[in-house]
């Protein structure tokens, strides 16, 4: 068999031919189109990525904002409480200091009434028992008021002795003997000759006295030598007839049944 080479040729040139022409019309298009596709493809891809990444740093924003935000609400709330907080104890201190000062001023408007009624309490018992005491002195001494206070008076310095014997003596001569005797009523020239009598022999042999009337005195006498005195009156009873009537004051506010306020 022989081979017509002409034709192998033609062949070959035609097949060559087809070559570049499907590569020229069909191979050549359809690379670039994939091509373009893959790179479409390419682009879509770095599209998403960049979306994704967007996302999540959006994400992270949004987190870190919630985080923020709570940590802020956080703080208000805490603050809130401790404002709360202040304003309860504030309004607790205010309220402890009205009732302390409401408790205060009851008090010290009882103490004054108490104050008041043992006052008139005191002076109504002071008329009394003077007007006792004159009776029972006049009648059971046989003599008047006076002569029997100034006859007290001149017992109780002649029973001094010891250190308030010498102190007034002490007092009695840096005084040069001026001394004063002070009575609720002007006393006679009699009783006034008696206890200056009476005041020369005891404290000072030079003594001179000045008599006085003190109306505070209730029946009884009062010496005074510079800073140093020596009393007898009816003042001693009266003032434990006053703080026995104190007592049964401040007795009666906290027995049973009484409200303290």
């Amino acid at each position: 068999m022989q081979i017509d080479w002409i034709t192998v040729a033609a062949q070959i040139v035609n097949f060559l031919v087809l070559v570049w022409l499907l590569n020229r019309i069909l191979y050549g298009p359809v690379t670039e189109a994939m091509a373009r596709r893959e790179a479409a493809i390419r682009e879509r891809f770095e599209e998403a990525e960049a979306r994704e990444r967007e996302a999540a740093e959006e994400a992270e924003k949004l987190k870190t904002e919630r985080e923020a935000a709570e940590e802020a609400r956080g703080e208000q709330l805490a603050a809130a409480e401790a404002e709360a907080n202040q304003l309860r104890q504030r309004l607790e201190h205010e309220a402890r200091e009205e009732i302390e000062a409401r408790r205060k001023a009851w008090k010290d408007q009882l103490d004054k009434e108490k104050g008041a009624f043992v006052a008139e309490l005191r002076r109504r018992a002071a008329g009394h028992v003077e007007r006792v005491a004159r009776m029972v002195l006049t009648d059971f001494a046989g003599a008047d008021l006076e002569d029997a206070m100034v006859g007290t008076f001149i017992r109780r310095l002649r029973a001094l002795e010891g250190e308030d014997l010498v102190a007034l003596r002490a007092e009695a001569k840096d005084a040069r003997g001026q001394l004063s005797i002070s009575s609720a009523f002007d006393l006679q020239e009699a009783a006034r000759e008696r206890l200056s009598k009476a005041l020369r022999e005891v404290l000072h042999e030079g003594a001179e006295v000045e008599f006085q009337k003190d109306e505070d005195l209730i029946c009884g006498l009062r010496l005074r030598v510079r800073a140093r005195t020596l009393q007898w009156s009816i003042d001693a009873y009266l003032d434990d007839l006053e703080e026995q009537t104190a007592e049964w004051l401040e007795a009666g506010r906290h027995a049973p049944g009484q409200k303290a306020g």
